[in-house]
């Protein structure tokens, strides 16, 4: 029954609109140019209607069903908006006058928008076409090399993983995530937003921008805005399917069983021992069994109208990407359904997002390096079907980094539905009251269970598993926003005045409960019921809450369009502090002034010039949610009454009750230029960032009888910087054509006044560690030995630089050799249409920043696994000529301390993305009801040039292997500070070639 009204509502629908086209009898044509001929794609609307059409690709257009009174509305990216009256004119002869987009565009500020030409602040936009051609499983690496100021590091190629943003720099030691914020609501990433739904994001990125967002805001903030659909359109339709592949772009060079077996005898004689191995025969490519081709899909719908006081748009995304590596996989399908609606003075705009991703991770892959060449694939004489190294045959030691990422099954699923609900209310012309309540839920569950198996008795700790492992943890994080607005906006002769207040209520709640066990009856069984419950079931959860209560309020003023003023004030309480310490107060001021506008501004040359500056105070507070208290945990200092387990209670962190908020002073100074006909725009900026009382979790020594760090507001930072962005727009007959290109520098970025280095990740066993935080020195920079190009060809072991000078080369000598912050990042984007065909080209390019190779450390020098070629060429009585040093596994010289020989150059420039296209505009087939279908190819990484040996040189920060390896349970360990390990390059997922057929049809 529901259905079939359906049907006669939207039927009728149809008839209405029907009748309203036919009612409609004069027909306009003409042409539409710009001073350089005609243009092709300019918009043709008859006002107040959804009745359209674009200008062919020599500027012809004609338009049916006009009346006298209609009022045609032409509009064209980079040119003002025209509108003409038909008045009975059969033909109508537009020319364009050119506009800078940069200038007249809208952009979103915070809780408003703004157009270019009146902003104060350092805010970059970029619209949903940049950004839609991108296939990837995380949608935050499309805005790699799309904006300045904007540094993104994905963890290699692996799908479903998270990226760290840069915006403008590390602006914190604890946290350096910017704050997202979608269609109003606060989200932690924006990892589950597809990127088909977004209307268009924009970077605030100074004080000035930023600071009515108050806490969270000192890394930067990008809003998302999600598409509402638009009024007075016919229900449009469109289908989007992308499917292709993932293929290594990469591989390492491995040597193979016999020259693993020469090279462990070579060794053993190095060592002065006299065992030898024989070659077993066996030769197996662990690399090429590990990494294979994946396929990729993405396929999607959206549906989207309006009439008169309403609009819509409701989409939905299935995305699937196999993973080149064994073991690993992501899967996301995404709803999404969006509305606004208009009630007289009341208007009513609704979002509701819904996500599921489902990830499988592969936790071996590069662990400690890579499994010997002759290991046999699968040895069926083992539980589980694998072997790892036996010391007679395989040498020392090692594990089977392909058999246990076999053997192991791993998922995490996470389900989110965000959504809000935004009310205005217009009381008066100018003054508006709104109400905006959202949520954001987010269920996630961590699955893991590894079965029993034997693979040697050789470092039992990995390669025997007696008892199976099971780890199942769920946990839900609920978000809530309230967030009351009077926005009043009013323009008196030159005069334009704006002001907004309001008041944000923000509340987290994370629960969570699981449990780890061991010895299920059979592998087949993987339930927590079936666990035997004894000592050894470790029960896992949490309980957190935090809230945050703000006050905030903005003033713009501007005065005849050439005299532009901001200043912003919001006060901050977080439950994150103590009492006394929970309040902070958050204040920008920030001017411009469009001197092109004034009566001495002369220059033809020069379109447009707008100076900017600003200065202002952003505030962070921990991540954590009790910094201030100690905890306490059960089952952490047990002991044993009358034969019987007594549990026990331990303080397992110390407590710093009187931490202050983390403040960023920023100042900046920039001006927008147009020339060129204003077809040519360039934006610069110089930012200056004092950042005091920082906030960084310090570990604290074992005799202290606590085992997790402490937060502490543990000194300064300093980050100076300089960059810019420069568009151009051309037209030339059928082919038009827009490049940009932008750069960001990092003039300086270290630590100030830090009291103690500030340690980051272990990186081995032996907890050896190369980050390092200090005094006057970068970020996070490598510290180890100075060690020259040549091993002592009498020892062939390193050659140590005595840094001090004082004749002897001891650990005073361990100096800064390497830092993980680029001198520069870049971007180069073209974008490109010629008659039916369009291509798009986006590069970006990082520079000066070095890597500390793991791979080469566990690879060439580590005492067990497979080798990379370069132990070829190992020092030997024979060849003494080498930078290699000699192979050993007692290192009695100390060959494998952090030093100079594991860093290289992080430089690279890359084609992240070619996109090509074929549009049919003018139908398709013969059918009039297909509005446009566009055929795709799409290429994402190139090609990339870098002299860097690993497997990719865009390598994000640790958060795994060995730096949380003592932390947890199997399948649910800590997560890492990735600023403290930046840099390193611990197992990162091999990077891939994906190449994408794509059809995209609209009805």
């Amino acid at each position: 029954m529901m259905g079939k009204t359906l049907k006669q509502i939207f039927g009728l629908a149809l008839a209405l609109l029907g009748s309203l086209a036919y009612a409609q009898t004069t027909q306009v044509s003409g042409t539409v140019s710009d001073v350089d001929g005609p243009l092709p794609g300019v918009n043709i609307v008859v006002k107040g209607t959804s009745n359209g059409v674009t200008t062919d690709f020599d500027g012809n257009y004609t338009i049916s069903d006009v009346v006298d009174e209609s009022v045609l509305v032409y509009s064209y990216i980079g040119y003002a908006t025209q509108e003409v009256t038909v008045q009975g004119k059969a033909t109508i002869n537009v020319i364009m006058e050119s506009d800078a987009q940069a200038l007249s565009e809208v952009v979103l500020i915070g809780y408003g928008t703004s157009n270019k030409r009146e902003l104060t602040g350092s805010v970059a936009t970029i619209k949903k076409d940049a950004i839609v051609n991108v296939v990837a499983s995380n949608p935050t690496t499309a805005l790699q090399g799309k904006l300045s100021g904007i540094q993104v590091e994905s963890f290699g190629g692996q799908p479903g993983g998270s990226a760290n943003v840069f915006i403008r720099g590390v602006n914190s030691l604890s946290n350096a995530d910017p704050l997202y914020i979608v269609d109003g609501l606060f989200v932690d990433n924006m990892d589950y937003v597809n990127p088909q739904d977004i209307e268009d994001i924009s970077i605030l990125k100074d004080a000035a921008a930023a600071s009515i967002y108050g806490s969270r805001a000192a890394n930067g903030v990008v809003l998302i805005k999600t598409n509402h659909g638009r009024k007075n359109r016919a229900v449009e339709v469109k289908l989007n399917t992308r499917i292709g592949f993932d293929s290594p772009s990469k591989k390492l060079d491995y040597i193979n069983g016999q020259q693993y077996t020469d090279y462990l005898n070579q060794r053993f004689a190095n060592d002065g021992e006299s065992t030898t191995v024989a070659y077993n025969g066996v030769n197996t490519d662990w690399q090429d069994e590990s990494l294979s081709s994946g396929i990729v899909e993405d396929l999607g719908f959206s549906i989207s109208g309006g009439g008169e006081h309403t609009s819509y748009y409701a989409s939905g995304n299935y995305f699937n990407q196999d993973g080149i590596l064994v073991g690993s996989g992501f899967k996301r399908i995404n709803m999404r359904f969006n509305s606004r609606s208009d009630f007289g003075r009341f208007t009513l705009t609704q979002s509701l997002g819904i996500a599921e991703g489902k990830l499988q991770e592969n936790n071996w892959y590069g662990w400690d390096g890579a499994s010997v060449p002759t290991l046999a694939f699968r040895n069926a004489a083992n539980e589980g079907g694998f072997e790892a190294p036996s010391l007679p045959i395989h040498g020392p030691g090692g594990i089977n980094q392909y058999g246990l990422a076999s053997l192991e099954n791993n998922l995490e699923t996470t389900r989110t539905i965000f959504g809000n609900a935004k009310l205005d209310y217009e009381i008066v012309d100018g003054l508006t009251a709104s109400l905006n309540f959202g949520i954001d839920y987010t269920n996630r569950n961590s699955f893991q269970f590894t079965p029993t198996y034997f693979m040697s008795s050789v470092d039992a700790v990995l390669n025997v598993n007696t008892e199976n492992d099971l780890t199942d943890y769920r946990q839900e994080d609920v978000n809530v926003l309230v967030e009351p607005t009077l926005a009043y906006d009013i323009e008196f002769g030159t005069h334009k005045l704006g002001a907004v207040a309001g008041f944000t209520y923000f509340k987290e709640t994370q629960k969570g409960n699981g449990v780890f066990g061991q010895g299920t009856p059979s592998n087949v069984i993987r339930n927590v019921g079936a666990l035997p419950s004894t000592e050894q079931l470790v029960l896992l959860g949490n309980n957190n809450t935090a809230a945050l209560q703000s006050y905030f309020g903005r003033v713009n003023y501007g005065y005849d369009g050439k005299y532009l003023v901001s200043a912003t004030l919001r006060r901050d309480a977080s439950s994150r502090f103590a009492p006394d310490n929970r309040v902070g107060y958050f204040p920008s001021f920030s001017a411009g002034w469009n001197i092109s506008d004034e009566d001495f501004w002369k220059s033809e040359t020069i379109n447009y010039f707008k100076l900017r500056a600003s200065y202002g105070v952003l505030g962070s507070y921990p991540d954590t949610f009790y910094p201030t208290q100690a905890t306490f945990q059960a089952n952490q200092s047990n002991t044993s009454f009358g034969g019987g387990l007594a549990t026990g209670l331990a303080q397992t962190t110390l407590a710093d009750p009187n931490l202050v908020w983390e403040t960023s002073k920023t100042f900046d100074i920039g001006f927008d230029i147009a020339f060129m006909n204003n077809k040519m725009n360039f934006t610069m900026d110089y930012y200056s960032k004092n950042i005091e009382d920082v906030l960084v979790a310090i570990n604290v020594p074992s005799t202290s009888g606590v085992s997790l760090p402490v937060t502490r507001n543990a000194g300064t930072l300093v980050n100076n910087g300089l960059e810019w962005d420069l568009t151009y727009r051309k037209n030339e007959g059928d082919f038009t054509y827009t490049v940009g290109t932008n750069f960001s520098f990092n003039l300086k970025s270290e630590a100030g006044d830090v009291p103690n280095p500030i340690l980051g990740p272990a990186i081995d066993e032996d907890l050896r560690v190369v980050n390092r935080t200090t005094a006057n020195e970068p970020i996070g920079a490598f510290y180890g030995y100075v060690v020259e190009d040549k091993v002592d060809p009498a020892t062939g072991d390193f050659v140590r630089v005595d840094v001090n000078g004082d004749g002897a080369v001891t650990a005073d000598d361990i100096t800064n050799i390497g830092d993980p912050t680029p001198d520069f990042t870049y971007g180069l984007n073209v974008n490109a249409e010629y008659k039916n065909f369009d291509f798009a080209l986006s590069f970006n390019g990082v520079q000066g920043n070095e890597i500390y190779n793991l791979s080469r450390y566990y690879s060439i020098l580590w005492q067990d696994g497979g080798k990379l070629t370069d132990v070829l060429n190992s020092w030997t009585p024979s060849n003494t000529d080498t930078n290699i040093p000699r192979a050993s596994i007692s290192d009695a010289a100390g060959n494998k301390a952090p030093s100079s020989f594991f860093v290289e150059d992080g430089s690279y420039f890359r084609l992240k993305n070619l996109d090509i296209g074929y549009n049919f505009k003018d139908g398709f087939a013969g059918l009039d009801w297909v509005k446009d279908v566009r055929l795709s190819l799409n290429v994402q990484n190139v090609f990339v040039i870098t002299g860097y040996s690993g497997y990719d040189p865009d390598v994000s920060s640790t958060n795994g292997g060995r730096a949380n390896r003592n932390s947890g349970v199997p399948g649910l360990r800590d997560r890492v500070n990735p600023l403290l390990g930046r840099g390193l390059d611990a197992r990162a997922y091999p990077n891939a070639r994906t190449i994408m057929f794509g059809v995209q049809a609209t009805f």
